[in-house]
């Protein structure tokens, strides 16, 4: 069994069909954030299926996020968009756990986890529009490389920057 990121308060383990219905529900209470932060609500579904060119479910690690219940998600693809980098294709935390620094220690979580894992840089995209999240990663050395722009036949419907962190 894979080890999964070690986040101070909450119990992380990989992802298994079981979560996938408590998981969309948390989603569609939060519709808001994934109106404001990606233009679209985002089925559970569609993230499970999710991978870059040349990946395979293989590179791709998910894992539920609990406390008293299913409290969120993380989904990771190792070796994208370099060999040694790992694209950190989704975090999400919900309404009742954000706030009080949980956000922060799960990133740290997770860049401690990849390098573990032998990654030498985390990389990931965040919405224009999403302050609160770039000033975040900002504060946790996460640098801008590029932009993608707004792309609707890749059901990209914001600005995204594009961050990358050594490891």
């Amino acid at each position: 069994m894979i080890s999964a990121p070690a986040i101070d308060g909450f119990t992380v383990r990989p992802f298994e069909d079981r979560d996938a219905a408590p998981l969309q529900a948390l989603f569609d209470e939060d519709r808001e954030f994934f109106q404001d932060i990606n233009g679209r609500d985002i089925p559970v579904a569609e993230l499970r299926a999710a991978l870059p060119p040349g990946r395979t479910h293989d590179d791709k690690f998910e894992f539920v996020i609990e406390r008293d219940g299913v409290a969120g998600m993380i989904d990771l693809i190792r070796g994208h968009p370099e060999p040694a980098t790992w694209h950190l294709l989704f975090i999400f935390l919900a309404k009742n756990v954000r706030g009080a620094g949980a956000g922060r220690c799960a990133l740290r979580a997770i860049c401690d986890w990849t390098k573990g894992q032998g990654a030498a840089a985390l990389h990931l995209g965040v919405a224009e529009t999403n302050s609160r999240a770039r000033q975040l990663y900002a504060t946790e050395g996460f640098v801008p490389i590029g932009v993608r722009e707004v792309d609707p036949a890749a059901r990209r419907m914001r600005r995204t920057l594009v961050l990358e962190r050594t490891l």
